[in-house]
């Protein structure tokens, strides 16, 4: 065999060494670059690996606790477009139940939308109101300068000749971008 076949020139120290060296025992410089042993290469995964994971944390940081749309900013250009209220019975409950539409005018999307309805008697007073709790409702989302429908329901307080008018008004809803409230 030709000894000049079996070695080869480390390209970090210029020393000679045998041809399947993965490591110069001289300087130790490693002569595969590629290899998942060379402490060069295992150092980029864990730098590229690190960066990754950093940017993931970034970006939910900034979901998380980063700047919101503030609903009160917003509430004149969310508006019941239509609505309809019924009562019916179920067993011995007398049943209110609203549906409509409602539309979001501004540029942002706004979910877990919170619609009230209010009920008067023929002298205007309030005696009866549908609200649905806030931290129970996660339902109607509305894009921006689009439209959503709802549903509200709630048991009567009063018998069905008390109820004379309603008032359906939007109370709360949270940015669609907010992942906390």
């Amino acid at each position: 065999m030709n000894g000049e076949a079996e070695t080869k020139i480390c390209p970090l120290c210029a020393e000679t060494i045998k041809a399947g060296a993965k490591v110069c025992p001289h300087c130790r410089h490693f002569q595969t670059r590629w290899s998942l042993q060379n402490p060069v290469m295992l150092a980029s995964i864990w730098f590229v690996f690190v960066f990754a994971v950093l940017v993931c944390i970034g970006t939910f940081w900034e979901r998380a606790f980063g700047p919101k749309q503030e609903f009160a900013l917003y509430r004149d250009q969310i508006d019941i477009v239509r609505s309809q209220c019924s009562q019916r019975v179920i067993g011995s409950n007398l049943l209110n139940t609203v549906v409509g539409t409602l539309t979001n005018r501004s540029d942002v999307a706004w979910k877990d939308v919170g619609v009230e309805g209010q009920f008067f008697d023929k002298t205007g007073k309030l005696i009866d109101a549908i609200t649905v709790n806030a931290d129970d409702f996660h339902g109607v989302t509305v894009l921006p300068h689009g439209e959503a429908a709802f549903k509200i329901e709630g048991k009567a307080l009063r018998p069905e000749a008390d109820y004379k008018t309603n008032l359906i008004v939007v109370r709360w809803a949270k940015d669609v971008n907010a992942w906390l409230p």
